[in-house]
């Protein structure tokens, strides 16, 4: 069996990315060029050490991770093996094929933007146990949040009072790259970013510059209700698409239209939870390209995970066809309404004319904020925080239902993001209980609201707000009303 030599792989102790993550990206990129063959075997990590220059424990956590994503695979007693991926080469390989539609989408749409609205709605009622997606405001970091506005007010006001780059401030979207950069594994440059008012108003833009009525969308099912929102405005015609265990399922069905967009959560699947595998995620890559179809990837809640390092976004894979969405309203405050997309270059212009006829730009004086609240560590510290305390939440969450609803509803593990999905027993009508349980102020979800087709009955939960004493009382209402009949 042959062993691959790592040679081409450098370490760079001046950059700001970990020595680990160094590894992993790189690593992965021989992987998906086809330099490291399938089925070779790697160097002992003794070898490594002096191939690399680094600790056994950094590169142990390194091959750790590209196992856990799959493109590693160990056998007991002989060592850490490529993963064999078919037909890698031809799905991360660039690709012309959308060049001809995207020239006629830029020319055709350009003069239709002024034509398009946006009416999103809010919701001020208080927010009760167990709402899903919901960050726990009570820990916020006020102070230093505050802090960076009164910086960003002390030595840029006058540019933060002037009209501002309908793409975002350049100070901010250079701030976001690097940080997807490093934490994501997406490959972009600070003039890819467009910052948006929120992850709705990205999924309309998308819509807009793409969907024309009758046009075919390919969703989850179950999905985020936002996105189907979004592109049912725009009058596309909805083909929801299943999801199992490894994710989004692509239809073999030949009678199905072809998508003009394919909108995914690959890192976390929404409401499900289930994160796409590698073998699923490089099929739909290849699905795209043949399809001339855009993916888009709503990463929205990618930092909380609990059991390893956040997986690598699927843009990283490929930079051609993907369109990449986020926002800060789950990782710092929804009312703060930033968010941000990540195209590709060649459709940089066409989003810049979009967003500039929807709103023009997105406050300076937030998108200053944010800026100085992710360039002096600010960021990265909450995210860190809030993590240890979501799983400690979730914890509680799942140690309260195990003891007071086992045999009324079952939970799978819970390895990221900020809510989960209970199964209800078959015979159940999910909306019914919803029902029941929202007159005893107990807010969860029906599964079958996020659904087009038909779904098993559940409920879907989130924990993150949630302090323990409020799990435990509304765990055990929950308890009691589901018990009862009726």
């Amino acid at each position: 069996m042959p062993v691959a030599t790592l040679n081409m792989v450098r370490v760079d102790r001046r950059q700001k990315a970990a020595l680990q993550s160094q590894l992993c990206r790189q690593i992965r990129g021989l992987i998906i060029s086809g330099q490291l063959k399938a089925g070779v075997r790697l160097p002992s990590t003794r070898d490594l050490v002096g191939q690399l220059g680094v600790s056994r424990n950094t590169i142990v956590y390194a091959l750790d991770q590209l196992v856990a994503e799959g493109y590693l695979r160990t056998r007991t007693g002989s060592g850490i093996y490529v993963e064999d991926l078919p037909g890698r080469h031809e799905r991360i390989a660039p690709s012309r094929r959308n060049d001809d539609r995207l020239a006629m989408s830029v020319s055709e749409r350009a003069g239709q933007f002024v034509e398009l609205s946006i009416s999103p709605t809010y919701s001020s009622s208080k927010v009760l146990p167990f709402r899903p997606c919901q960050p726990a405001l009570d820990h916020f970091p006020i102070r230093n949040w505050n802090r960076a506005r009164s910086y960003a007010l002390r030595t840029q006001a006058r540019q933060l009072l002037s009209e501002s780059d309908p793409a975002g401030l350049p100070r901010l979207r250079a701030a976001l790259a690097t940080y997807l950069r490093e934490s994501r594994g997406v490959r972009c440059a600070a003039d890819q970013v467009i910052v948006t008012a929120g992850a709705q108003q990205g999924l309309s833009l998308i819509a807009d510059c793409f969907v024309s009525p009758g046009d075919p969308v390919w969703i989850e099912d179950p999905g985020y209700l936002g996105a189907r929102a979004a592109f049912l405005r725009t009058g596309a015609a909805l083909i929801p698409v299943p999801v199992d265990g490894e994710g989004m399922r692509i239809p073999s069905d030949a009678t199905i239209k072809r998508p003009r967009l394919i909108y995914t959560t690959p890192s976390r699947q929404f409401p499900l939870g289930i994160t796409m595998s590698l073998s699923r995620r490089l099929a739909l890559l290849e699905f795209a390209r043949n399809a001339s179809a855009w993916v888009i990837e709503d990463d929205y809640d990618s930092e909380f995970r609990y059991i390893d390092r956040p997986l690598p976004a699927l843009q990283g894979l490929s930079d051609d066809c993907v369109i990449y969405a986020g926002s800060f309203s789950k990782v710092l405050f929804p009312s703060l309404r930033l968010g941000y997309l990540v195209v590709p270059p060649q459709l940089v212009e066409v989003f810049h004319k979009a967003k500039e006829v929807h709103d023009g730009s997105t406050t300076a004086l937030d998108q200053a904020t944010a800026a100085i609240f992710i360039e002096e560590g600010f960021f990265s510290t909450h995210v860190r925080r809030m993590r240890r305390l979501y799983r400690e939440r979730r914890d509680i969450f799942l140690q309260e239902v195990d003891k007071n609803l086992s045999g009324l509803i079952s939970f799978p593990k819970v390895e990221a993001g900020m809510d989960v999905v209970g199964s209800l027993p078959k015979n159940c009508d999910d909306e019914k209980v919803s029902r029941r349980l929202a007159l005893h102020h107990i807010d969860a979800p029906p599964l079958s609201a996020y659904s087009l087709e038909s779904c098993p009955p559940g409920l879907v939960f989130g924990f993150t707000a949630f302090s323990g004493s409020q799990v435990r009382s509304a765990i055990r209402s929950m308890a009691e009303v589901i018990g009862r009949p009726g």
